[in-house]
C-alpha cells in the first residue's frame, strides 16, 4: 500500500479562515507549539458522520519552505489510536488552514496537532498509531522524508503477548525532499497481536535488504510473513523461505519472486504445510547469481507420502532446469527415476514441489542446467568460534557425516597430526586427548577405547578427509549442524 493523504483538506481563502476562527467547531480551539518558522496557530476537533474532524492553521514565520504537521487521536488510556499527517510549500508568512479527518471517530478522546521540525538527512518517523478495527490491526504512521527526494517507506511488526513477531507488513512511496505524509497499513492477524512497532525505512544502503519477518500458526499450517527492501537499482528479487525442525532437518521450502524497482519496499507471504513442527525459519534473497544455483531442499511426510520441495534460484540466463529424481523403497531397492522441469527466466527464484506415491520412503535428486550440466547445490561450509574457514579442498557430505581435510582441521583446534603412511593411520593430541584413526576404516581409537564411525576417512582429489563431528567432539568442542545454510558451526571450550 503506498503513502495516502488521509483525507487531509485545505482550506483556501482569509474568509473562510476569518469564519474558522471566529465561530470555530464545538470542541475548544487549542494553541500549539511551533518549530524553525512552521507554527500551529490554533487546532480543534469534532466528531462528524462518525470521524473525528480535526481543523488546524499553520503558519510559516520564516522564509519560504517546506512545512509540515501532523495530528494524533488518543484514546481515553493515552494510546495512540491514529495519526495523520501532511506538507507543502509555505511562502513566508502564509497561513493556512487544514481539515483532517481521523477514521477512529469517537474512540478518539484526546487530539493533538504538532508541527514537523526541520528535515535532518534521513527520513524519520514522526508519530504512529494503531487500533483493531472489523478485525484487523489499522496502522498508520506519519513520515518526513530527509532533504533529498527519494523512495522512503514505512515498517509494522506485530507482535504476541510473549514478544515473538507473527506479522509484518510494510509501505512505501517517493518522498520531495522535506515532504510529510501518511502511510496506512493493516495487519490481519488481530486476535494474536498485541503490540505494534513502527518504523521509518530510509534506503541508506545499496544492497537488498531483509528487514523484518514474523510467523504466526493458522489453521495448522504457518504463515510467514516480511518485508524487503531492494538495492538502488531496480531488478528481480526473490525470496526463500526454509522450515526445518528441531534438530535442524529441513522440512519444506517456498518461495516467491518479482522485479523491483529501485529502492522498492516490497511485502512477501509464504504459508508452509509443516506448520508447527517447522520451528525453525531461516529467510533467504536471491537475484544475484550469475549461475542457477540450489538453495535448500525440504523433504516431510504429508497423509504417509512422501513430499519434496526445492527452491532454485536461476542465473543470469533464461532456461530451462531439470531435476532428476531417484526414488527408493523402505529397504533400499530402487523404485526407478523420473525427470521433472521448469523455466526459469534470468534471476528468476521459484518452488518445485514433488509428491511420491506410498511406497517411496527416500529420494535422491540431481539438477541440470539447459545445457545439460549439473547444478551443484549450496556448499558445506564451517564456522570456527564465528569465524568462517576456508580450505583447499571444499568439504564434502559423506555417509551423513560432514568430512574435511585432515592436517587443516586437527591443527584450526590446536591438535598435533601425524600420518603414518605404511599403515595408513592418523594420530592426533591434544592435551590429554589421543584420537587414532584409519583410513577407510570406521573403526576409531580416542584415548585407547574403540569408537565406531558414522563416515570412515578417505581421500577426496588427493586430500586425506576426515569425519569433522567425531574430531571436534573428541578434542572437546562442541558442533551444531544447521541444515538449512548448509553451516558447521564449531565452539571451542
Amino acid at each position: 500500500m503506498r503513502k495516502t493523504n488521509r483525507n487531509l483538506t485545505k482550506l483556501l481563502g482569509a474568509g473562510l479562515l476569518a469564519f474558522s476562527l471566529i465561530f470555530g467547531p464545538v470542541q475548544g480551539a487549542v494553541k500549539a507549539e511551533g518549530t524553525e518558522g512552521i507554527s500551529i496557530l490554533e487546532s480543534s476537533h469534532e466528531l462528524i458522520n462518525g470521524k473525528m474532524r480535526v481543523t488546524a492553521d499553520v503558519r510559516n514565520g520564516g522564509s519560504g519552505k517546506e512545512g509540515g504537521f501532523y495530528v494524533v487521536g488518543y484514546d481515553e488510556n493515552g494510546n495512540a489510536l491514529e495519526v495523520a499527517g501532511n506538507s507543502e510549500y509555505f511562502m513566508s508568512d502564509e497561513i493556512n488552514t487544514y481539515e483532517v479527518d481521523l477514521d477512529g471517530g469517537s474512540s478518539i478522546k484526546r487530539v493533538e496537532v504538532l508541527p514537523a521540525g526541520p528535515a535532518g538527512s534521513e527520513a524519520k518517523l514522526l508519530a504512529s498509531g494503531s487500533r483493531t478495527d472489523n478485525g484487523v490491526v489499522k496502522v498508520t504512521g506519519v513520515v518526513q522524508n530527509g532533504t533529498e527526494g527519494r523512495n522512503v517507506g514505512m515498517l509494522a511488526v506485530g507482535y504476541d503477548a510473549s514478544g515473538k513477531a507473527v506479522e509484518v507488513t510494510s509501505a512505501d512511496g517517493y518522498f520531495t525532499g522535506s515532504e510529510v505524509s501518511t502511510f496506512e497499513v493493516e495487519l490481519k492477524a488481530a486476535k494474536l497481536i498485541k503490540t505494534v512497532k513502527v518504523s521509518a525505512i530510509d534506503p541508506v544502503e545499496d544492497a537488498v535488504k531483509l528487514l523484518q519477518t514474523g510467523s504466526r500458526l493458522e489453521n495448522g499450517k504457518l504463515i510467514v510473513t516480511g518485508s524487503i527492501q531492494n538495492r538502488k537499482e531496480g531488478g528481480r528479487v526473490g525470496v526463500i523461505v526454509v522450515g526445518s525442525n528441531g534438530s535442524g532437518k529441513v522440512l519444506e521450502v517456498n518461495t516467491t519472486t518479482g522485479y523491483l524497482s529501485g529502492s522498492e519496499i516490497a511485502n512477501f507471504a509464504a504459508e508452509l504445510e509443516a506448520g508447527k513442527a517447522a520451528s525453525n525459519i531461516k529467510v533467504f534473497l536471491t537475484g544475484s547469481s550469475q549461475t542457477p544455483k540450489i538453495i535448500a531442499e525440504g523433504r516431510m511426510t504429508v497423509n504417509n507420502k512422501l513430499v519434496v520441495t526445492i527452491g532454485i534460484e536461476n542465473g543470469d540466463t533464461s532456461q530451462r532446469i531439470t531435476v532428476k529424481s531417484t526414488a527408493y523403497d523402505a529397504k533400499g531397492r530402487s523404485l526407478g527415476s523420473e525427470s521433472n522441469s521448469t523455466f526459469l527466466s534470468a534471476h528468476e527464484t521459484t518452488t518445485l514441489r514433488i509428491d511420491y506415491d506410498s511406497r517411496v520412503k527416500s529420494v535422491k535428486l540431481k539438477y541440470y542446467d539447459q545445457s545439460g550440466r549439473e547444478i551443484g547445490q549450496m556448499p558445506i561450509r564451517i564456522k570456527l568460534n564465528g569465524q568462517l574457514q576456508s580450505y583447499a579442498q571444499a568439504p564434502v557430505m559423506s555417509g551423513g557425516s560432514v568430512l574435511v581435510p585432515m592436517r587443516a582441521i586437527f591443527e584450526s583446534l590446536d591438535a598435533s597430526v601425524k600420518w603414518d603412511q605404511k599403515t595408513q593411520t592418523i594420530t592426533s593430541v591434544k592435551g590429554s586427548s589421543q584420537i587414532k584413526l584409519k583410513m577407510g576404516s570406521k573403526q576409531a581409537v580416542v584415548n585407547g577405547k574403540n569408537v565406531t564411525l558414522d563416515s570412515a576417512p578417505r581421500m577426496v582429489k588427493g586430500t586425506t578427509m576426515v569425519p569433522l563431528r567425531f574430531v571436534a567432539t573428541a578434542l572437546g568442542a562442541d558442533v551444531k549442524w544447521d541444515s538449512s545454510e548448509k553451516m558447521v558451526h564449531i565452539t571451542t571450550k
